[in-house]
């Protein structure tokens, strides 16, 4: 493919592109399906998150997905790095195709997974953007606001991970329920550990959401994936790591409605060293 005229300059001067990622650290994911009025729940949070260090937010960068929301809308100017993804489609309850989705546009290997009703305080991200790479560890989060445990389907794991065991089962999609736990146990099967994060590094939960407004109204029913759910496991114990899971991956269109980049210059810490230390890497593995 030849290269646009902002491409061929740049492999001329050597200049880095505008959207080169490189830089960033941490990939914030979350999705939403709004059929009410609005879609204030997101654009709230995302106008929080903007007030945030300059510094921090550099290094972030946000994936938004529209699961399909019959909503039409308009997606304001935000000074955060962001792409902003909208599944063509109307699936019920498709969490599982809106979170692989969200991993595939992932710029970074630390992944943050949350849901629309969760927020992170600056210092909680700050902490996710600083630590090094989650390896075979997906960390979970305590909360305030709410039940003291952590909640059951907000991660910070590794993106290369996460592909290795095929993401979320999306026959699960259609239906209400189940899919966080059959994610969470097709992990462990494959020796993933599931550590709970400091107390000091917590999540919360928002209580800013109009829940009549601008939410969903979509019915919560577990019978159908509970169906589901004892199956697979049933063929996994039965038959072994690479049975109860469908593999089913992104069965559904979808178009980049946005995608910005923050226009300030990240000043990169030179390690010239990094390269010669290649060796020691290949005996005791990196991260």
């Amino acid at each position: 493919m030849i290269p646009e005229p902002a491409q061929q300059d740049a492999v001329v001067t050597g200049r880095r592109l505008k959207t080169d990622r490189s830089h960033i650290r941490l990939s914030y994911i979350t999705h939403f399906y709004l059929n009410q009025q609005d879609i204030s729940a997101i654009t709230s949070l995302l106008r929080r998150y903007e007030g945030y260090s300059p510094q921090l937010l550099d290094l972030i960068q946000f994936i938004i997905v529209d699961d399909g929301s019959p909503l039409s809308y308009d997606i304001p100017d935000l000074d955060l790095n962001i792409t902003w993804l909208k599944i063509r489609e109307d699936i019920p309850w498709n969490q599982p195709g809106a979170r692989n989705l969200g991993v595939l546009y992932a710029p970074s290997d630390k992944v943050l997974m949350t849901d629309l009703d969760h927020e992170f305080p600056e210092e909680t991200l700050r902490y996710a953007v600083q630590r090094r790479g989650c390896g075979r560890s997906c960390y979970r989060f305590y909360r305030w606001g709410g039940k003291e445990r952590p909640h059951p389907n907000i991660f910070l794991m590794s993106r290369a991970r996460f592909m290795m065991f095929g993401g979320y089962d999306e026959e699960f999609s259609g239906h209400y329920g189940c899919d966080d736990y059959r994610f969470v146990k097709i992990h462990k099967y494959h020796g993933t550990r599931f550590p709970k994060l400091s107390r000091r590094y917590r999540c919360r939960i928002r209580d800013d959401i109009d829940y009549k407004r601008s939410y969903h109204s979509l019915v919560r029913d577990l019978t159908h994936n509970k169906a589901i759910s004892a199956r697979k496991k049933r063929e996994t114990l039965t038959y072994g790591p690479l049975a109860g899971f469908s593999r089913m991956f992104l069965n559904f269109s979808w178009e980049i409605l946005h995608d910005h980049n923050r226009q300030n210059e990240v000043i990169r810490k030179k390690r010239p060293l990094w390269k010669h230390l290649w060796y020691w890497r290949w005996l005791v593995g990196y991260k």
